[in-house]
């Protein structure tokens, strides 16, 4: 924790996130100041890239220069990772947490208790932790061949270990329609999970204590229920969620050592059995439904930091 008038906060974020990347986090810088405003703070918010840091590890020395602005990262009080492209950076992303962590600065998310985030390994996280999660199988050649049964009946989810916003997802009918995305697709990986029959499934956006609970519902003719792809979002409450569900997703953030993240869970509509989908370390702020409360919690999680 720390005590300033002044909050001073780095930004770190990836040029691959826009095709203008100074425009788009020029924006976040306003979006996280407005925040921040309204829990009555000021704030000084700069914004840098992995490309301008200089990190230099060795000779028992450790240190993160950022180029852009002419100083070591330790000069700030907080530092956020915001961006897309960071899953094939997670060794850099491990790195600045270990060394914020090093510096007694907090970082949000703290990633220096690296994970791979990919589908796979987060069903078997939920299963670590005993979480109730729909039965899923990575594909591969073996299972390609048709000869192991799945122990679900199609149609299934078929989505890329790695996707994101709802996209390389897709509701299969057989083995013929996987083994043609599969061969399509020969640069992604991908898992096969059982369907669960939901009419919507929801986003927990957890920011700190604060909880925002999105249902998301797919438009006719999609089993997606992503507002990226569509879907229609409406802020829930509390009750529509159980706690017990509720617990179990700050559960895995503490877990994960994630401070602001979204959980994805959706309820089987025969049985009302709750499921988690995955965790998302970066969840839309700036996007999507809802984005003045997310701005509001986002300065208000800033300023329980100070106190």
């Amino acid at each position: 924790m720390w005590h300033y008038d002044l909050m001073n906060i780095l930004l770190i974020g990836n040029k691959e996130t826009a095709k203008d990347p100074e425009t788009y986090y020029g924006e976040y810088v306003s979006f996280f100041k407005e925040g921040i405003e309204s829990a009555n703070r000021k704030s000084q918010i700069d914004f840098t890239l992995v490309d301008d840091l200089v990190i230099s590890i060795g000779d028992g020395e450790f240190s993160i220069y950022d180029v852009r602005h002419q100083t070591d990262i330790n000069e700030y009080q907080l530092l956020l990772i915001r961006g897309k492209g960071f899953r094939n950076m997670f060794d850099v992303m491990k790195t600045i947490s270990t060394y914020a962590k090093h510096n007694n600065i907090p970082v949000v998310n703290d990633y220096s208790g690296f994970r791979d985030s990919s589908k796979l390994t987060q069903a078997t996280q939920f299963f670590e932790l005993g979480l109730p999660v729909a039965r899923s199988v990575y594909v591969t050649p073996a299972v390609l061949t048709g000869s192991i049964p799945l122990k679900f009946d199609y149609p299934c989810i078929m989505k890329a270990t790695f996707g994101a916003h709802g996209n390389d997802n897709y509701l299969v009918k057989d083995i013929q329609e996987v083994r043609r995305i599969a061969e399509s697709s020969s640069d992604k990986h991908f898992v096969l999970q059982r369907f669960v029959p939901n009419d919507k499934d929801y986003r927990l956006l957890i920011i700190g204590s604060e909880l925002l609970i999105i249902g998301r519902e797919a438009v006719e003719g999609s089993h997606l229920n992503n507002t990226s792809q569509g879907g229609k979002a409406v802020l829930a409450s509390e009750g529509d969620v159980p706690q017990k569900i509720i617990n179990d997703s700050r559960k895995i953030m503490q877990y994960l050592g994630m401070s602001i993240a979204g959980v994805d869970v959706l309820a089987d509509k025969v049985t009302g059995e709750f499921y988690f989908l995955e965790v998302n370390s970066q969840p839309q702020l700036m996007s999507g439904a809802f984005i003045e409360e997310k701005s509001k919690a986002v300065g208000r999680y800033f300023d329980s930091l100070q106190s």
